[in-house]
């Protein structure tokens, strides 16, 4: 299970990067138009679910390591 996490981690961020490699001026325009649709409310909503999953996920990790 701890593999497929880091598979599907590590996948994300190989794309995320690999699209601001490629189309730099366009991630930047996509992120500024997205940016100004979403209300400070909702960002530190997002902000605060990706603590806690990223916190699951490290403490996931650190149990199958220990």
């Amino acid at each position: 299970m701890g593999a497929v996490i880091l598979i599907a981690v590590g996948g994300f961020i190989l794309l995320e990067g690999l699209m601001w490699a490629i189309l730099p001026s366009a991630m930047r325009r996509t992120y500024d138009e997205m940016m100004k649709q979403v209300s400070d409310r909702d960002l530190h909503i997002a902000g605060a679910i990706g603590v806690f999953v990223g916190t699951c996920l490290l403490a996931y990790g650190a149990k199958l390591v220990l």
